[in-house]
């Protein structure tokens, strides 16, 4: 057998090391597929994993807001994802602001400027929406302020409408004065970016009640009393026992009962108890119906009724309106 030199084992040796190395760095090295979202595409075979190494290594620069993914597989296989930032702009408080971002939703994009939102602000589009290239984000700031105003209530004008003023037709009482009332107005205004954008009335109370005007003025055939007959309506009676003729004069009374015992008001009238029981009820009004009194319950007498001089007196709740009666000839119908 041929005896082997050293030199020949020496190169052996190295050559088994080589070859331990180069199997060694074989088997570290990754096919590893680099992707750009700017459309980009390279393949290194490598050992290296660090994406900062890789990006240098590919050429490739990282730029604010970028995304940065890498992933080793089994078989010596890896990617590198960069996913590319782009701008969104923000407008808010009256001013814009850009910034840059790979991908997200509106909410995102508020979050990474720092813009906080209050309880009725709002975007467009809204906080759940993606960003895309070229997205435009409008903060809309929201306040509802609520404000009083008082208002005036104005009085209404009430007609009593009475044949007494037949005489002088155009006469006029106020028999009340009218006041203006007063109310509060509660509002709450919305603004949007220091913008009224509505206002809607919440509440409104009155502070203040109005009081009506009462003017009576002359109405022909409208009859005095407010009393109506057996049908319900203040028109004729359509049936009668009897109709009396005479002579109707006009009185006023603080107090507030006749000679029956029953009270006193328009609608009340004072009779001679022998011809016209108290309790009855009449109809009053003058043959040519100019005057009309109306219906009416005898309650009440007097010197003049009780000799015969005077039919009937009717009671009014006004001296004034007693005096402007006057005397006047009436038929008294006896309803009931």
């Amino acid at each position: 057998m041929r005896a082997v030199s050293p030199r020949t084992l020496a190169l052996g040796a190295m050559a088994l090391c080589l070859l331990a190395t180069l199997m060694f760095t074989t088997a570290s090295l990754r096919l590893t597929y680099i992707t750009d979202s700017a459309g980009v595409r390279q393949v290194m075979f490598t050992p290296e994993s660090d994406p900062t190494r890789l990006m240098s290594l590919s050429g490739l620069e990282a730029e604010e807001g970028d995304r940065i993914y890498y992933t080793a597989f089994g078989g010596n296989l890896a990617t590198l994802n960069i996913e590319r930032a782009f701008s969104v702009t923000l407008e808010v408080d009256g001013a814009e602001q850009t910034i840059r971002m790979a991908f997200g939703t509106v909410a995102d994009a508020l979050e990474k400027a720092g813009v906080v939102l209050g309880p009725d602000d709002y975007t467009v589009p809204s906080l759940d929406s993606f960003v895309t290239v070229g997205s435009k984000i409008e903060v809309h700031r929201v306040e509802y302020v609520e404000t009083t105003e008082y208002q005036t209530i104005p009085y209404e004008t009430e007609y009593i409408y009475t044949s007494l003023y037949y005489r002088d037709t155009d006469r006029a009482t106020t028999v009340q004065s009218g006041s203006n009332g007063e109310c509060v107005i509660t509002s709450q205004e919305r603004w949007v970016n220091g913008e009224l954008e509505n206002s809607t009335v919440v509440d409104v109370t009155t502070t203040v009640e109005p009081r009506d005007s009462i003017i009576k003025v002359y109405g022909e055939g409208a009859p005095v009393s407010p009393l109506t007959g057996p049908d319900g309506t203040t028109n004729p009676p359509t049936s009668y026992s009897r109709v009396l003729n005479g002579k109707a004069t006009g009185y006023y009374a603080k107090s507030g009962k006749g000679s029956s015992g029953l009270g006193l008001g328009y609608g009340t009238v004072a009779v001679d108890p022998d011809i016209i029981p108290y309790g009855t009820l009449l109809y009053i009004a003058s043959p040519d119906g100019k005057f009309v009194y109306g219906y009416a319950l005898a309650t009440d007498t007097g010197i003049a009724l009780q000799d015969g001089r005077v039919l009937v007196d009717l009671f009014y709740e006004t001296y004034a309106e007693s005096v402007i009666n006057g005397a006047i000839n009436v038929n008294v119908y006896v309803v009931g």
